[in-house]
């Protein structure tokens, strides 16, 4: 009997270990961030470097982080961003590489296929993903050396 208490007892455990795991990847809990500037004011937004960051970005996420989540490609892009799966509305501004806003959107949530693509039209380098309600102008990102390194990171 005793052996069997302790096999029930490991095999609760590592599914509990499994579901604490999964609750904190969707909570974002695993998120790096990095110190900028957006319009000369510090500011620390969560960071999507890799594919499967970026894949992910804020989904299943009930709340936006208060500096929002900033997106870095090793290339400038012209790709969309959808909101499937997002539980917030978002505002999106592109960014070039040099810091400079190239144009800002509103997103709206979607649960269900087809979803609306928002993309700016323009080659960006950076897409910042803010809570709708943010009301900063978000003119420029900074400093360029910071952007320099969050860039090299993503290549």
């Amino acid at each position: 009997m005793t052996y069997r208490v302790a096999v029930r007892a490991l095999a609760l455990l590592g599914v509990l270990v499994v579901v604490a795991a999964l609750a904190a990847g969707a909570r974002g809990a695993t998120s790096r961030t990095a110190e900028l500037r957006l319009d000369g004011v510090v500011f620390r937004p969560e960071l999507a470097i890799t594919p499967a960051q970026q894949q992910r970005g804020l989904m299943y996420r009930k709340r936006a982080p208060l500096d929002g989540m900033l997106f870095v490609f090793a290339q400038a892009s012209t790709g969309g961003f959808w909101m499937k799966n997002t539980l917030v509305p978002l505002r999106i501004v592109f960014f070039d590489t040099a810091g400079k806003r190239v144009r800002a959107m509103t997103m709206t949530p979607c649960s269900k296929d087809p979803c609306r693509i928002y993309s700016p039209g323009k080659r960006y380098r950076f897409a910042l993903e803010l809570r709708a309600s943010d009301t900063r102008p978000a003119l420029r990102l900074g400093p360029p050396a910071a952007l320099r390194r969050l860039v090299a990171s993503a290549g």
